[in-house]
């Protein structure tokens, strides 16, 4: 891609294809599930160069099969780092001369080698000709600009449901941790609408041996007396090693570690200083009593752990604890005091490290690696923000917090998958949100952290909302794991409004998408992103932090701020559906993972001036999706196939095959053809089922027969022609619908690329038009095969940066 950025706004992407042949390619004939593709093989190469001799794969097993995998790790040396048999997941290091052997191994769908995955910045550009606006505050309505909420209806939903505010509803958030300070994260309500506090449960997820996490602390001291002595290095910078004595609380047996400032690691938004006193020189003693799980933090740092309060798990009595002084506040407002939670877990050192090492205990220390966090919880469920009636989409939810990132890297493949299965096993959470994700080399779902969360749906019938990515305004730039088919893969919509009051800047439309958002199809044709929702939003961030507002705009108080992505529009959906939840609950209807799924797919507003790939099924509506979800759906289990044409549609897990049509080669203006689509419906009636067969977001390109009779476990064709009328991409969603039965039954997107193509003498093609602000437009170009150069002018208003247009 060849991108132009336009005074802060206008944005231009050009796509160059090669022209080859129209029919779908074959590939090499072994797929990429096992075998690892060029992604793995660079981060293999990168660990070879850094002397590493291990690296670690993360391996989705074929179900029943976790043993036989195991056993093979084993053969070739590895060593099991994790195993979680219920979604057949296994963690393990191999020998780096060995690993490509793992490819070779039976009993495998998948397998990943483990990376740390960049959580996006959330925090909005800088614009031009920023315009001031009035800031949020006590007064604002629960509808508004600043946290769309009434953009998917969630608002007005409430309004008349008053009862129906995801009470009784427990929301899963794997990120960056949540703030346990701020006022509009402190409570929830069970079923009943007996008030309680809103996060139930916050853990850490990372390993505490593997991932570098300096929260977590190794208890090598064993303590036996009622004082002792140890001589400590203060860290860099921080002067000479010091001899302190140590006082227990009474006597016993305990484990001393201790957490400290100045490790690497320990940067990012926090600073390494847990106690906000503006250095990096502090250390915090640690007691653990092993016997009963009870753990004293020196958060005075006398050396007494007496005058300490004892703290267990978070999760058994809410216990929470501050480093520096609760109440105390900076010149911009913050906390100069962090809260902090604890957990203690036995490692197996002897599984990392081999002969010699053995069971560990550890101590996290759980604080927030960062704002990311704090500001998703206060989208999905916060309360009385700026202590008025601005809420987030469930404002009742609770919420079980797994932080999965760490504090300057990102987020680690495996924390990620752990953290996730974690949530979802436990038996507290309804639904589950991850705002994080990246974009991997061949995205089309079949890899094994997209198989593994699919596992985890099947499951624990938990759905997982998942943000898109902020790879585009390219087609098919969806981020993984948001590919996982049935993950609901959330994009970035953003209102009018939302425009002026979040950034002070105009758009022409009422509705659109994020230039940024990630954009369908999958690799494979398949069906992403499933939805959009709002992806801006002035939501909570922890009280330690001064405000972070769009410059220019408006100031915002510590512990807010304005955060974009489909980091912010993944929370937005998953609040929505803990608000259908909660009505379920209340109103008696079911709400399996499946039901609702197909609840929120079939009712959201498509948006037609942009293309189905862009939007899916276009923008979240929780009274609409509601009006299907209550009449108690009866899902029905399709699959379907159809020659897919890319360069890399020969990597497919299935060489050129894909579930749905996506042609990016050889495809022109006026030229037609046929695709045929094989469905097979594996569950729902015995008998044959005429199901009608509509077209959303079709300009023309795609047509097809109107109805589809399908035998159950029977292949039944269709065939769809595709005529391209003009240049650009064509993207249609192809409905499959039983009309006795509520919502849609099945859907597959299609999207075509034409190209424009050079001609002599001059070999050249002109684009013009306007691309306003806030908006994007793409073009297209084939380029033989051969050609030395591709090169692209760009031009425009030379007044242009000064119109702030």
């Amino acid at each position: 891609f060849f991108t132009a950025l336009l005074a802060s706004a206008l944005v231009a992407l050009l796509a160059v294809t090669l022209a080859v042949p129209a029919a779908a390619q074959p590939g090499n004939g072994k797929g990429h599930k096992k075998q690892f593709g060029a992604h793995d093989q660079t981060l293999i190469q990168a660990a070879r160069a850094r002397g590493e001799g291990s690296v670690t794969v993360i391996i989705a097993a074929e179900k029943g099969q976790s043993d036989a995998v195991a056993n093979g790790i084993l053969a070739l040396g590895g060593t099991i780092q994790k195993r979680l048999d219920d979604i057949s997941y296994i963690r393990a290091s191999v020998p780096i001369d060995k690993i490509n052997a793992v490819g070779d191994l039976g009993a495998i769908q998948a397998a990943d080698i483990d990376e740390v995955i960049p959580l996006d910045d959330p925090r909005p550009d800088g614009a031009q000709a920023v315009a001031p606006q009035p800031p949020p505050g006590a007064g604002t309505p629960n509808i508004n600009p600043y946290m769309p909420i009434g953009d998917t209806n969630a608002a007005q939903f409430r309004a008349a449901h008053p009862t129906w505010d995801g009470r009784g509803v427990t929301i899963g958030i794997l990120d960056t941790g949540v703030d346990l300070d701020h006022p509009a994260l402190q409570t929830g309500k069970d079923i009943n609408g007996v008030v309680g506090t809103k996060v139930v449960s916050w853990t850490t997820a990372t390993d505490p041996i593997t991932d570098g996490d300096p929260s977590w602390v190794r208890m090598a001291t064993p303590v036996t007396t009622p004082t002792f002595t140890l001589t400590l290095s203060q860290g860099p910078g921080c002067g000479p090693s010091q001899s302190n004595t140590f006082t227990v609380p009474a006597p016993g047996t305990y484990r001393f570690g201790r957490a400290r400032e100045y490790l690497t690691g320990l940067g990012g938004e926090l600073g390494k200083d847990f106690n906000r006193d503006g250095d990096h020189c502090d250390y915090f003693g640690i007691l653990l009593d092993q016997a009963t799980g009870t753990i004293w933090v020196d958060t005075n740092q006398n050396h007494n752990f007496a005058d300490e309060t004892p703290m267990h798990a978070y999760s058994l009595n809410h216990d929470v604890n501050h480093f520096g002084t609760p109440g105390v506040f900076g010149a911009n407002g913050e906390q100069k005091a962090l809260p902090f939670v604890v957990e203690s877990v036995m490692a197996d050192e002897g599984a990392i490290f081999g002969p010699g090492f053995g069971l560990m205990p550890y101590v996290n220390i759980g604080i927030v690696s960062g704002a990311h966090g704090s500001h998703v919880a206060g989208i999905m469920s916060a309360t009385s923000l700026f202590g008025g009636n601005m809420t987030g989409a469930a404002p009742a939810a609770k919420l079980f917090s797994v932080r999965v990132c760490l504090f300057e890297a990102g987020c680690t493949a495996h924390a990620l998958i752990e953290g996730m299965a974690f949530a979802a096993s436990s038996g507290q959470v309804d639904v589950i949100n991850m705002s994080i994700g990246g974009l991997p080399a061949l995205n089309d779902g079949n890899n094994a952290r997209a198989t593994l969360y699919n596992n985890l749906i099947d499951t624990y019938n938990v759905q997982i909302f998942i943000s898109a990515g902020n790879s585009g305004a390219g087609l098919n730039t969806i981020g993984d794991p948001s590919v996982a088919s049935r993950v609901v893969s959330v994009g970035s919509y953003i209102s009018q409004a939302t425009w002026r009051s979040n950034y002070g800047s105009d758009s022409a439309y009422v509705d659109n998408i994020h230039p940024f958002s990630s954009r369908g199809p999958r690799e494979d044709g398949g069906f992403k992103p499933n939805i959009i929702a709002p992806g801006a939003a002035i939501s909570t961030v922890p009280t330690w932090q001064a405000g972070q507002p769009v410059g220019g705009t408006y100031a915002l108080p510590a512990g807010y701020a304005m955060f974009n992505g489909t980091s912010m529009a993944s929370p937005q959906a998953a609040g929505g559906a803990a608000l259908l939840i909660s009505a379920s609950k209340q109103y008696g209807n079911q709400h399996a993972a499946a039901q609702l799924r197909q609840a929120i797919n079939s009712s959201a507003r498509f948006i037609p001036r942009y293309g189905a790939y862009e939007q899916g099924n276009g923008l979240m509506n929780v009274s609409a999706a509601w009006e299907l979800l209550k009449a108690n759906i009866q899902t029905v289990n399709f699959t379907g196939s159809v020659p897919v044409n890319s360069l890399l549609s020969g990597f497919l897990a299935t060489p050129g095959v894909g579930e749905g049509i996506f042609e990016r080669e050889g495809v022109f203006v006026g030229g037609s053809y046929q695709r045929d689509y094989t469905f097979v419906r594996t569950s729902g009636p015995a008998k044959s089922v005429n199901y009608n067969l509509s077209w959303v977001g079709n300009d023309g390109t795609f047509n097809s027969a109107a109805a589809l009779p399908m035998k159950l476990n029977t292949p039944n064709k269709l065939t769809v022609v595709v005529k391209p009328k003009t240049a650009g991409i064509h993207s249609a969603i192809l409905n499959i619908d039983d009309p006795s039965t509520p919502g849609i039954d099945f859907q597959v997107m299609n999207t075509v690329v034409v190209a424009d193509g050079f001609s002599a003498p001059n070999y050249s093609v002109v684009k013009t038009g306007n691309a306003e602000r806030n908006q994007s437009v793409s073009f297209f170009f084939a380029v033989p095969t051969g050609v030395p150069a591709f090169k692209v002018d760009l031009s425009g208003p030379s007044n242009l940066a000064g119109t702030g247009q």
